[in-house]
């Protein structure tokens, strides 16, 4: 007897989104997708700092079911891509199912009922079958521990959690970090201020960001040729695809990419000592590679000062670096972004016996597909432990989990079932397999990155290409699930090794 199933998912970004379009194309009509902000969107709509743009092509950074002929550029900015977003929830008709300005902190699992709870930050309640958390990895800011000596009488703010009041006309702007998000608002920031100074704790390989505007002849097609912008979109799949080998250690396409890099650099950065300080001594690949159109350029400006000393303290008007030097800043933009690794940090997670998913995970965050922890049923996951594709669209990936999720609540509708629980015995096979695939990637290299846990455990990133991922979650696998809880559920944490040894 099919049974009528209840599906909570936290969080309004691509993955909520898309995981709510194909819960109303298979029928189910009772899900609520929260978020604590006003508007769905997610990272799209949260970050708004000056410059912010995808590094993934427009085309290949939206949904192959709501295709877009109206992207501009190359790489879309901030506002158009919220645009594309928002204009898919009312295309897809998901208004009516968001719940809005609704911040969810902890979701707990009662094993009489078979149901959990989630728990509002007002004290609300709201119980579900089935829980799906699509609140991705871009969501805790990282802010740097300064040692405030003095009260500062200037403005710190990270690029997150951006303040459109604040003027830097004129202004002497510190920005920290050098990052993606480093190269996007550095080169802004100095078309108004009268001082930046960049201040690096280590620098970063760049590559060249080639955007440009689509023509009005590419534009057309796109519009009135629907076959065309499927073609351009699988195109730029495949060439994604093809730089798979980036993140093998010292493969020819690393040198190649490293090749491209300090041509590039050599090309833009014409001072010799300027030059050694932004060339990087860590393995390109074994950070997130950062792809930028005008950002070397931007370093070498006249009003632009490279500072290769991480900040340490605040005074009055000053920000002080490790190495002793005092800067003279009017404002502190922090670019130093996000603790990714810590999954579900903002959450927490409770499933059977009580046991808590940050305990679980206290050695390095793991899933099954990225999907499903052993003691949480009922509870999945969009974007989860090791699902960071390192040459593609994190859309793609968030597409296939979401048919996969659907396709478990589908048969558990089917066959009237109120429990599905990944094996302990299947997500020890899978995380021995992801150790398997992981050596000798460039993430184990010797390399600080924000790829791992604090024992040394990558635990973002998946060691294979898109296509091998799409292929893994094509199909449910009702055999590595159980369907009945066990009178004993076995809630111990999975033994997971520390790829610590890549980095002797």
């Amino acid at each position: 007897m099919a049974k009528s199933l209840s599906v909570g998912i936290i969080g309004a970004g691509p993955g909520g989104l898309a995981l709510g379009v194909f819960l109303k194309k298979a029928g189910f009509k009772d899900f609520t997708i929260f978020d604590r902000e006003d508007g769905v969107g997610g990272t799209w709509r949260t970050n708004t700092y000056p410059g912010l743009a995808c590094d993934v092509k427009s085309h290949l950074y939206s949904f192959s079911f709501d295709l877009n002929a109206d992207w501009t550029r190359l790489w879309a900015g901030q506002p158009e891509i919220l645009r594309y977003f928002e204009e898919c929830t009312r295309r897809h008709r998901l208004d009516a199912h968001l719940r809005l300005n609704t911040d969810i902190v902890s979701a707990s699992w009662d094993g009489d009922t078979k149901t959990w709870q989630l728990t509002t930050a007002t004290g609300e309640q709201h119980t579900f079958d089935v829980v799906v958390s699509a609140v991705g990895v871009f969501n805790q800011p990282l802010t740097p521990e300064f040692v405030e000596e003095e009260p500062f009488s200037g403005t710190v703010m990270h690029t997150a959690q951006w303040d459109h009041s604040v003027s830097l006309a004129g202004a002497r702007v510190a920005v920290l970090g050098t990052g993606s998000t480093a190269s996007q608002v550095l080169p802004e920031i100095a078309k108004e201020a009268a001082h930046v100074y960049s201040v690096q704790r280590s620098p970063t390989w760049i590559l060249p960001k080639p955007d440009r505007p689509y023509t009005d002849r590419e534009r057309w097609l796109f519009k009135y040729v629907p076959l065309a912008k499927r073609i351009y979109r699988t195109r730029l799949w495949l060439r994604s695809e093809k730089n798979i080998s980036v993140i093998e250690h010292g493969s020819d396409k690393t040198q190649e990419f490293k090749a491209i890099a300090l041509k590039q650099l050599e090309a833009l950065i014409p001072d010799a000592d300027l030059r050694e300080r932004l060339t990087p001594d860590h393995p390109l690949g074994c950070k997130r590679l950062v792809f930028a159109t005008d950002y070397l350029q931007t370093l070498a400006g006249a009003n632009v000062e490279v500072v290769s000393s991480p900040a340490r303290a605040l005074r009055s008007r000053t920000l002080v670096t490790e190495d002793g030097t005092e800067l003279d800043v009017d404002v502190v933009v922090c670019a130093t972004g996000y603790a990714v690794a810590d999954y579900l940090g903002q959450i927490e997670v409770r499933g059977e016996g009580g046991v808590s998913l940050h305990d679980t995970w206290r050695d390095g965050a793991y899933a099954y597909m990225g999907m499903a922890v052993p003691g949480f049923p009922n509870f999945f996951m969009l974007y989860g432990p090791n699902t960071n594709v390192g040459s593609n669209s994190v859309i793609f990936v968030l597409e296939a989990q979401a048919r996969y999720i659907v396709q478990a609540l589908k048969r558990m509708r089917r066959r009237g079932e109120s429990y599905v629980a990944v094996r302990r015995s299947a997500t020890a096979d899978y995380i021995a397999k992801i150790d398997r695939w992981m050596v000798g990637t460039v993430w184990t290299t010797r390399c600080s990155n924000y790829f791992r846990a604090a024992n040394g455990r990558v635990v973002t990133q998946w060691p294979r290409s898109a296509r091998v991922f799409w292929a893994m979650t094509r199909r449910f696998r009702p055999g590595d699930y159980s369907f009945e809880p066990s009178a004993i559920p076995d809630v111990r944490p999975i033994v997971v090794s520390s790829h610590s040894a890549a980095l002797s």
